[in-house]
């Protein structure tokens, strides 16, 4: 049988130190969370994650599923969420059938400031396990949208998948579509598909729907990852019309199953590569972002990402009529996924009574528990979007003005 996950490969690399990070032993590796030139890349080429943590580590209230090969539900280091699902014999727990997904895992949502391993992108969101072999067989696409469909109608906020399926189907893009679509109650999961490690055009399911955000990887020295690009390793990210973003993508520091089952001994692999490794930085960001408002719908979610994104050099970002998240380049989508950009750009006005006039601006505005009074006026002014959730009442001579 043929596997069809992006594979990540092992490999110890040189402690360096990084300051002003959390106080996981491993995170000085995490050449993808704070880039100081570790293996050879660019000082700054990373997601901008010790800021974005200090804006927000993420929300309970917000899960992450991985759809894979199942991770280690006892792994000491992840956060695990109370409910998982095994396709393959349509019943929870899930269950581990390779090292994959918890790799994959601990990039999303591992525990952070514990004095253990590495640090989470999102580790206050859990992580939900929806486990399948990832092997050819006649029922696949069928299994793996059963995993789709349990993940939304089971708690998911954002659905992680590093992997691609050799044939299209309906019922996997019927279910992916559901996700997006009836997930959180009607506002959408987000969902974000690895581009493929082939260096060729998008593969399937990443460019099956638009509204999936699809991930290519990224070398430690601001390119996308390809044959020559400075890792030296000889594999290419999958580009073209479909890309959106692109994000690290080798030489990733992360939790591998404990002992000797995963890829190395050990409980921590240290050069998990492909789009296998950037998918979950992109999902892991879209818990933050919904961390911080969980009233935004997987479209807005996804707008915030992309306009965020940070433009590499030595790349032409061009406009485009099927872009409208700003300029695009085909190797790279938007850019390089920016963490602080995305969770900054969102302004949350909550628990306030305005009893004067004001004015609050921002890209995305975030309001809830808010009682305008004493005939003032609140004014937002929002270049993107604005979100009122209850409680928010206006009394009897005051106003509220929403404008562009």
């Amino acid at each position: 049988k043929q596997a069809f996950l992006h594979p990540g490969n092992l490999i110890l690399l040189v402690q360096t130190i990084i300051c002003d990070g959390p106080n996981d032993p491993l995170f000085s590796k995490q050449w993808n969370l704070a880039n100081i030139g570790q293996n050879g890349g660019t000082a700054g080429i990373d997601i901008n994650y010790v800021n974005a943590s200090n804006v927000t580590k993420g929300s309970g209230d917000i899960t992450v599923a991985v759809i894979d090969q199942g991770i280690e539900l006892s792994h000491p280091d992840l956060n695990i969420y109370a409910k998982s699902y095994n396709t393959e014999s349509g019943t929870s727990p899930s269950v581990v059938y390779g090292g994959h997904a918890t790799c994959c895992a601990g990039i999303i949502a591992a525990k952070t400031d514990n004095n253990l391993g590495v640090a989470g992108i999102a580790p206050n969101c859990p992580l939900m396990s929806i486990s399948n072999p990832m092997m050819v067989s006649t029922d696949l696409n069928q299994k793996l949208a059963d995993g789709f469909n349990y993940a939304w109608k089971n708690g998911a906020s954002v659905i992680s998948n590093s992997w691609y399926s050799p044939t299209k189907q309906q019922i996997l893009d019927d279910a992916i579509s559901n996700a997006l679509t009836l997930g959180r109650n009607g506002l959408g999961c987000v969902v974000a598909f690895a581009s493929g490690n082939f260096n060729s055009s998008v593969i399937y399911p990443a460019n099956s729907n638009p509204d999936i955000l699809a991930v290519g990887a990224m070398s430690p020295c601001g390119q996308r990852k390809s044959p020559s690009s400075c890792d030296g390793e000889n594999w290419g990210s999958d580009y073209g019309n479909e890309l959106d973003i692109v994000a690290p993508g080798v030489f990733i520091t992360t939790t591998d199953l404990t002992g000797s089952g995963g890829y190395v001994d050990g409980d921590y692999t240290y050069r998990f590569n492909g789009t296998s490794s950037a998918c979950p930085h992109v999902a892991a960001t879209a818990a933050l972002v919904l961390s911080v408002n969980p009233g935004l719908t997987q479209k807005q979610v996804s707008n915030i990402i992309e306009r965020t994104a940070k433009k590499l050099d030595g790349y032409s970002y061009v406009t485009t009529s099927n872009r409208s998240n700003g300029t695009w380049n085909n190797e790279t989508g938007y850019g390089l996924l920016n963490a602080f950009a995305a969770v900054s750009s969102i302004v949350r006005f909550t628990d306030q009574s305005v009893s004067s006039s004001k004015t609050v601006a921002g890209s995305d505005i975030y309001s809830s528990d808010v009682t305008v009074t004493n005939g003032s006026k609140l004014t937002f002014v929002a270049s993107s979007s604005v979100t009122i959730n209850k409680s928010f009442s206006i009394e009897k001579g005051s106003q509220l003005e929403i404008s562009h």
